[in-house]
């Protein structure tokens, strides 16, 4: 009589929902180890995208010109006994400088990842001021003008593609490789000034052709910037500091344009060695890659418990419903085939993009856990409340995974409706007519 009642205290459902939930939560640890492998995949392709752009030119900031003119002055000593010579450089900023950057979008595939690159022609010009350096306010000071020089940063010398020229009043005037000091670039070119005439204003123009990857950035150092981008990439992200004024973008690709003062900036237009830093005047463009299937399995995974959860739900209930007995085990299996959709999502995505990976694994699983259904059940009517049930999650976490701005509201207002579709059914249930 004792064993009788054990048994039947073991087969009420309110011990199986109890066992059923315990074994919902345990079966989330695959689901963490299935987001390791995705951050593992993420890493290698992080890892072959900083090969690539290594080989073809990163990111790429370009800065200038800015005039530079050494100088020395004689002061004393910390004890003040003797006269010592320092030496500085004064850098003075254009007057005006319009930028005009035009970007060849390509993308680049090693094996079964892909990045996009660009080649970027960017034109430089503007005017000069007649050189103050009474501003600078550095007494006693002897200006070497025979050695001053003009310099323009870019981040990645390794993608300059063309000979440069700087024309200043009309005159062409060769550059050489790297900047003479690095007050405010980096790493750049420089154009010696010898032969021009720095105390009258002056007209200067320079075109560049890099190749680099993902951005493109411009420096806004004029007193007055204006940049103008332009390319037939039809997912931009503006970056910097400062937003476009004006932009356009379609499926075609896009414009934007930017306006810049001094006003705009924490720097002034000249002053002496590192004084400043002229990088917070950066702004630039990002070509995107629309959010590839690594990020959106990753989305999808953080779902696995809504999955197994609602299927162990509407298997207790055709369980009470047509009293025909479901083991621990089976539900096992059924959540299993649940997780094996993301492994397939993940893996066939490397290969196809994820729309299709996301069909054919949504497509696999629903078959897999209906024809085990009827294995079970041997009802097709309860098995269709089955497949419509993976159907609806399948297509509810496809629409999520589609929308950006609206994904959070979307997914709020589905798991809404879901709580209550299942508090109606709730309601058909004799939860006590077993005893």
């Amino acid at each position: 009589m004792e064993t009788k009642g054990i048994q039947q205290f073991m087969n009420s459902y309110s011990v199986k929902m109890i066992i059923v939930s315990g074994l919902a939560i345990l079966l989330l640890i695959p689901s963490f180890l299935i987001q390791d492998i995705i951050r593992e995949r993420i890493a290698l392709s992080e890892k072959v995208k900083n090969e690539l752009y290594a080989q073809w030119g990163s990111k790429q900031v370009v800065a200038g010109p800015v005039l530079n003119v050494p100088f020395v002055i004689q002061e004393q000593n910390e004890i003040g006994q003797a006269m010592i010579e320092r030496k500085g450089i004064a850098h003075f900023l254009p007057e005006t400088l319009k930028t005009d950057g035009s970007l060849a979008p390509e993308k680049r595939k090693r094996g079964i990842y892909e990045v996009v690159v660009y080649e970027g022609r960017i034109k430089l010009k503007g005017t000069f001021s007649q050189t103050d350096v009474s501003q600078l306010d550095i007494p006693n000071a002897r200006y070497n003008w025979d050695a001053a020089y003009f310099t323009i940063g870019i981040s990645d010398m390794r993608g300059i593609k063309n000979l440069p020229e700087l024309v200043v009043n009309g005159q062409k005037f060769k550059v050489d490789p790297g900047v003479a000091d690095t007050d405010l670039f980096q790493s750049g070119i420089t154009v010696k000034a010898g032969g021009i005439d720095l105390m009258q204003p002056m007209n200067f123009e320079i075109e560049l052709v890099l190749n680099g990857s993902e951005d493109l950035s411009v420096e806004a150092l004029g007193k007055t910037s204006e940049v103008n981008m332009k390319s037939d990439w039809a997912s931009p992200s503006f970056t910097g500091w400062f937003l476009p004024s004006d932009r356009n973008v379609t499926a075609n690709g896009f414009t934007a344009n930017w306006l810049v003062t001094h006003l705009n900036r924490n720097f002034p237009q000249q002053w002496v060695d590192r004084k400043y830093n002229t990088h917070e005047a950066t702004l630039g463009v990002e070509l995107l890659i629309p959010i590839d299937h690594y990020q959106k399995s990753m989305r999808s995974v953080k779902y696995a418990i809504l999955f197994i959860a609602l299927n162990f739900i509407i298997f207790i209930f055709i369980e009470m419903k047509s009293k025909t007995r479901i083991h621990p085990f089976q539900y096992s299996l059924v959540a299993f085939a649940l997780l094996i959709f993301y492994a397939l999502l993940t893996s066939i995505g490397e290969q196809t993009g994820f729309n299709w990976a996301y069909l054919i694994s949504a497509v696999s699983v629903t078959s897999l856990i209906s024809w085990y259904s009827f294995s079970i059940l041997k009802n097709i009517k309860m098995v269709g409340w089955v497949s419509l049930l993976q159907i609806g999650l399948y297509v509810f976490l496809f629409t999520i995974l589609q929308l950006h701005d609206y994904a959070l509201l979307a997914g709020s207002i589905g798991l809404f409706i879901i709580l209550a579709i299942i508090m109606r059914a709730s309601q058909q249930i004799k939860w006590y007519s077993e005893g």
